[in-house]
């Protein structure tokens, strides 16, 4: 049964731009009041006016600036969104980064750092507003997650590994909060057309060369939740070659296992040609 989303509170982490900037336009074009959350100020506000004029101008966001790594910063925002607006019915955590790097290379204080916004981010957020959402007996969290959260590619260790215990905290929780009133979605993006790649020093091509994907619209995924959400649904995999490898892991994990092998493979191929390759003096 399809639920309106009119007038409902929405929260939306990481919403200046990509995945949580197209939901928040999404949820808007739904219904709901909008209250957006990302570290930039200035950038949020854009967004904010973005989705209001997208939105026909009928609902133009509140925004709170903050990073949702800062425990007691998520506190404060969350205590002037029950002051202000109220408890949300719906939560999206959405904000997140990533690096690409062999493990070797791979500092301690990027892997932290990479755990801090994408795991305990979210963390933060749920608990800040699940007492009031209990309370209520009603509302959804939703946790972007990613595909290489359950296959956990080569070069992306510290995002693989706080998208892998994102996931068993959202299964976690659901099974607790499910028989209190309460959804958990889990949603698994396949790769979107954001600038999340370039802004963690991804590979230019590392989505057509090694992950055998095409690039999924923002706006795409962001319809997808917003209808999984109007449904009550449990799990969202975007894009079918994300969805038919994650069946294959969990039906057969030596084949995954094998598959990623060849990618690291080829991934060290490509990066040693590449130091090897000459270099044009300019």
């Amino acid at each position: 049964m399809k639920q309106s989303l009119a007038g409902r509170v929405a929260i939306v982490t990481g919403a200046s731009s990509g995945i949580g900037l197209a939901t928040a336009k999404a949820l808007a074009d739904a219904g709901a009041r909008l209250v957006l959350v990302s570290r930039s100020e200035a950038r949020l506000r854009a967004a904010a006016e973005n989705v209001g004029r997208s939105a026909g101008g009928g609902h133009f966001p509140l925004v709170f600036p903050g990073d949702v790594s800062d425990p007691e910063g998520v506190r404060a925002v969350a205590d002037r969104v029950l002051r202000d607006v109220g408890t949300p019915d719906i939560v999206v955590n959405n904000a997140g980064i990533g690096h690409w790097a062999s493990v070797v290379e791979l500092s301690l204080d990027r892997i932290r750092t990479v755990f801090e916004v994408n795991f305990f981010g979210a963390v933060h957020c749920t608990k800040a507003f699940l007492p009031a959402m209990l309370a209520r007996r009603q509302g959804t969290i939703v946790f972007v997650s990613s595909g290489l959260g359950a296959l956990p590619f080569p070069y992306t260790a510290a995002y693989s590994a706080s998208k892998h215990a994102l996931n068993g905290f959202a299964g976690s929780l659901r099974a607790e909060v499910e028989p209190l009133g309460l959804s958990v979605l889990l949603v698994l993006p396949g790769a979107t057309r954001t600038a999340f790649f370039e802004a963690n020093a991804y590979p230019p091509d590392v989505l057509s060369r090694y992950l055998f994907q095409g690039l999924t619209p923002p706006d795409r995924v962001a319809r997808s939740i917003v209808r999984a959400v109007q449904r009550g649904r449990r799990r969202v995999v975007m894009g079918q070659l994300n969805g038919l490898g994650l069946r294959l892991v969990g039906a057969l994990p030596e084949l995954g296992e094998a598959f990623l092998s060849m990618v690291g493979k080829r991934v060290l191929r490509k990066a040693s040609s590449s130091e090897k390759a000459p270099r044009e003096s300019g």
